[in-house]
């Protein structure tokens, strides 16, 4: 996962007025949101825009027949779930009292997130996983569930959002670029994570060994720039020019326009370098600019 600006999201003409009477009719009991699914799905485009092609929840690249627009927020019946007391299962329960869906927020732009089917979709057993953000939508303190849209500020969601700037920095990765969390146990920190890895399916095989791919992929272009730095420091000849290169070649693994995939995941691991505040200060300086 890693940030999705999504706060300039290219709507078409009339869109807005089309959103709000449907908004409306959903209110008044006299559709449901499913009926008018036609006017999210046009934004489907300009959502996949902002990542490039990538599912902004596991940073997958995603055919085109295999994405959906997501409502961060269910815009139907809400089912809840929790972790087991262990933290390894999921358990269902029913919401008292029963929450139809957050419907004054179906037609949001701001609610839409660009998503996989596999993180989207309920299953079981994929690939060693279970789970799929559904109608799933667990808050920290269940008590303060909102009912209407002015009481939605008083919510706190368990699941990571992508366009929330910091929560993607709350996931860890292993060795084997399977996600965890390194927060204490039971810590709300610890819940977003472990249920926003269930849910979402971060822990999938394929997306562990991408993650890992990706990372030996880019690794020698850290490697390379940090031997141009001390060239640099020493003053050779020509060591300013070439460690300048080696920036820009790893810049363009984070620019908008990039394929490349996992990009939070690279992005944590130079977090991890041991020598990146004293001998190599300007790994710092990089992850701020493209965190």
């Amino acid at each position: 996962m890693r940030f999705v600006d999504n706060t300039f999201i290219n709507l078409p003409v009339n869109w807005e007025d089309k959103a709000e009477a449907a908004t409306n009719e959903l209110l008044a009991g006299n559709i449901v949101a499913d009926d008018r699914s036609a006017i999210w799905k046009e934004l489907k485009e300009s959502l996949e825009t902002l990542s490039n092609g990538r599912c902004w929840y596991c940073e997958t690249n995603i055919p085109r027949a295999d994405n959906a627009v997501d409502h961060y927020r269910p815009k139907g019946k809400v089912q809840g779930v929790a972790l087991t007391a262990d933290g390894k299962s999921l358990t269902r329960f029913d919401i008292v009292p029963e929450h139809s869906g957050y419907k004054w927020a179906a037609f949001n732009p701001e609610n839409f997130r660009f998503s996989c089917q596999h993180c989207n979709e309920y299953r079981k057993d994929l690939q060693g996983t279970a789970g799929g953000k559904w109608n799933y939508f667990p808050l920290v303190n269940e008590a303060q569930r909102a009912y209407e849209v002015l009481d939605e500020d008083n919510e706190v969601p368990v699941l990571l959002d992508p366009c929330k700037r910091l929560d993607w920095r709350l996931l860890s990765y292993d060795i084997s670029g399977v996600p965890f969390s390194r927060f204490e146990e039971g810590s709300p920190e610890d819940i977003k994570v472990k249920l926003s890895i269930r849910l979402y399916h971060l822990d999938q095989n394929r997306l562990n060994e991408g993650r890992i791919a990706q990372w030996k992929l880019f690794k020698p272009l850290i490697d390379e720039a940090k031997k141009w730095y001390l060239k640099k420091l020493r003053q050779d000849q020509g060591a300013d020019a070439c460690f300048e290169k080696e920036l820009r070649k790893i810049g363009q693994w984070f620019h908008p326009k990039s394929k490349n995939t996992y990009l939070g995941f690279l992005v944590y691991q130079l977090e991890q370098d041991k020598n990146k505040d004293l001998l190599h200060p300007w790994i710092g300086e990089l992850i701020r600019t493209v965190g």
